[in-house]
């Protein structure tokens, strides 16, 4: 009797804890991330599809951040490329092309369209708050699952769907789905604040290399 008292107690804390858990709770933990967090280095794995197509599109690699806004992606399939931001260039290399793309990183985030908040590397709960309706989807002591809908208007509709790991305070997967694509993004084998190389974030494109510069503005 005394076992079956105690775990209804228990089954009811865990209960009540599910309950008290808000979507606010859960994006100020993201936000004090935004803090407690400088550098960070994971591997990472996408899954693209296309339902009019059927198309599937599965890549992985390694990236590498540091605040404000310095990283590194190195894609190592489907096709291996390069992302590196020094905080004010960012560049894109195809090696199989033999051609690397230069851009500003401010340019780039506006033309890109996606939210700073919706990767591990760009943690901005300001933007979040500010662009989104935001709404605890699942519940969990651990992992909660925040859904983020998009306020005003748009030519293309869709859906976020954010894991929060609470003891770190990141963004440990991401689900963007419209009518058109459904992209799935994992993160792993987090190492937080760990000494990187500013060497990490430079790129000077290989001898023979194409580059082209796209407006810098």
């Amino acid at each position: 009797m005394r076992r079956s008292a105690l775990s209804l107690l228990l089954v009811a804390a865990a209960a009540a804890s599910l309950r008290a858990q808000s979507a606010e709770e859960v994006v100020a933990r993201l936000q004090r991330a935004e803090t407690e967090i400088q550098r960070l280095q994971f591997d990472y794995l996408q899954t693209t599809r296309i339902p009019l197509t059927g198309e599937t599109v599965k890549s992985k690699g390694a990236a590498l951040f540091e605040r404000p806004n310095r990283f590194r992606l190195e894609q190592k399939s489907p096709q291996p490329q390069t992302v590196v931001c020094d905080g004010k260039d960012l560049w894109f290399y195809l090696p199989a092309r033999g051609q690397a793309l230069r851009d500003s990183v401010d340019n780039w985030a506006r033309s890109a369209g996606f939210p700073q908040g919706l990767s591990p590397f760009r943690l901005e709960t300001t933007e979040l708050r500010a662009k989104y309706d935001i709404a605890l989807e699942t519940p969990d002591p651990k992992t909660p699952i925040l859904r983020l809908t998009p306020r005003g208007d748009r030519a293309f509709p869709y859906d976020l769907r954010v894991w929060v790991d609470l003891a770190s305070g990141l963004p440990i997967k991401t689900e963007l789905s419209s009518k058109s694509v459904t992209a799935t993004t994992t993160v792993k084998n987090f190492k937080i604040n760990v000494p990187l190389s500013p060497d990490a974030f430079r790129f000077s494109p290989p001898a023979g290399t194409d580059v082209i510069d796209a407006p810098l503005k």
